[in-house]
This record gives C-alpha cells, structure tokens and sequence, in this order.
C-alpha cells in the first residue's frame, strides 16, 4: 500500500502499488472490514464507486455518496499520487483509447473526449503523461498532434462511472 492520501473520518483512502489502471483509489473501514474502489479520470472531474469487497459489514449508500464527494474535494491529491505511484510504468489509462477533438474559445481552446464508443477515425491515444505541477495532460496522438490538456476540463466516458 501507498501512503495514505486522506482520511474520511477513520476511512483511509489511498492508492495501492501494486495497482493498475483505470486509476483508481481505496477506501478502506478498518473496524468495518469492508474496502471500496473509486475510478477517477485525469481528463474529466469525475469519480465513482468501481468495486468494493467486504469481510463484515456493506458500506451504507450514504458513506459511499460522502466518500465519492470527498475523494471530489481531493482529486488533484489522487491523481499526483496515481501519477507518482504508477504513471511511469502504468500511464493514467488513456493509451490505445481514441479521442476527438472540437475547437472552443476559451481554457485550453479545444475539449476533448475520450468516448465509450469510439469512432474508428479518431486518433488514437499513444503516449499520456501527468505533470502535477501544474495539473497539465500531455497526450501525443497517432495522427502526430499533441495535446496539451488541463486535468478536469474534458470528457473521459466510461462504462464504469
């Protein structure tokens, strides 16, 4: 286990080393027995429940809810702590995806979105970096563009969420 990321109460979340993407965290009831997993996204601010195991009791939906909104208050935390857990050797889960682009006027002056369904024509994802710095995606396409991306500005659509 990585260090801890935050507290919710006596729940510990935080991020596993022995991970892998899609990038997620756990938050673990010690007392409880019981660990859930959240999927957060480096493109969108989005979160949600992924999974959870129990050894004694079930997470009430209320303590799910609360933790899915403070793992929201914490998302530039977990995602340095994904990056610098396992960005390196695993990436934030975008390699090989597909992304389109649309020109806009203001922030980065395009969004991006990485679809459930993508079209075979879009560019695909080849190579994904994170600096937490200054909360900047880096992506290259195979079509030989690169992105610049501001982390929470765009559109990551999965199944999971």
């Amino acid at each position: 286990m990585a260090g801890t990321i935050f507290s919710h109460g006596v729940i510990k979340v935080f991020i596993a080393a022995e991970d892998h993407p899609p990038p997620h965290v756990h938050a673990h009831h010690p007392s409880e027995g019981w660990t859930a997993r959240f999927r957060f996204s480096f493109l969108s601010d989005i979160t949600g429940l992924y999974r959870f195991k129990r050894r004694q009791f079930r997470p009430t939906i209320g303590t799910l809810n609360d933790l899915a909104d403070a793992i929201m208050q914490h998302l530039p935390a977990c995602r340095e702590e994904w990056w610098n857990t396992h960005g390196p050797q695993n990436g934030i889960g975008l390699i090989n995806q597909r992304i389109e682009t649309r020109a806009i006027p203001t922030g980065d002056k395009l969004i991006a979105r990485v679809p459930l369904k993508p079209d075979r024509n879009m560019a695909g994802i080849t190579a994904a970096s994170y600096n937490s710095r200054n909360g900047k995606v880096s992506l290259s396409l195979s079509d030989g563009q690169k992105l610049l991306l501001t982390a929470g500005q765009h559109i990551d659509e999965a199944k999971e969420w």
